[in-house]
């Protein structure tokens, strides 16, 4: 009895052991079907903007017209200066590449060595900052935008100052394309 009771446990675990073989071939068959089915696709990523607004036109040497234009003008400015004004020395090369892609060519040099020397110089002091946009003035005939806000800056952990500023950014369309060619700070007053 004992044999024929052993004999069947074996049969059992021989049994599970050739079906959980049979799962592992079935498993890999398909992995390696759907690997070659994927290996001669392209992948596309579609990429959602995070806030969502206007589609802006592009026509007669600029973005739309009259209020079209403007907020336009205030979008591109808000993306520049929180770009340029958010830095720290991690995020100091991705920056770079970001005001290079937003400047125009024959600002690209200057607005690079700026943010370049302000990486510097906030790296020797473990310093970051950060611009918080709360007022933007567009003027779409001179393709020029003040922009105010408070720039927050941190040595290390700890908020060292908060401060009340005005920019003016001006801006340049060549071949339906807008470029940065100034930023400077303003004071603080208008």
């Amino acid at each position: 009895m004992k044999r024929i009771e052993m004999d069947t446990a074996i049969r059992r675990v021989r049994d599970v052991r050739l079906a959980l073989a049979g799962l592992l071939v079935l498993s890999m068959t398909a992995n390696l079907a759907l690997t070659m089915s994927f290996a001669g696709r392209e992948t596309v990523t579609v990429l959602v903007p995070a806030m969502a607004g206007p589609a802006w036109e592009i026509a007669g040497g600029g973005a739309g017209t009259g209020l079209a234009r403007a907020r336009y003008l205030e979008d591109m400015a808000r993306t520049v200066a929180v770009t340029l004004l958010t830095l720290t020395p991690e995020n100091a090369a991705h920056v770079r590449l970001a005001a290079a892609r937003m400047s125009h060519a024959s600002a690209r040099g200057a607005i690079g060595a700026w943010v370049e020397a302000e990486a510097a110089r906030m790296a020797g002091r473990d310093m970051a900052s950060a611009f918080y946009p709360t007022e933007i003035e567009a003027d779409p005939a001179r393709l020029s935008v003040d922009i105010a806000g408070e720039l927050v800056t941190w040595i290390g952990r700890v908020e060292s100052s908060r401060e009340d500023r005005r920019y003016r950014l001006a801006f340049r369309i060549d071949a339906g394309r807008i470029g940065l060619v100034r930023f400077e700070q303003m004071e603080s007053g208008r």
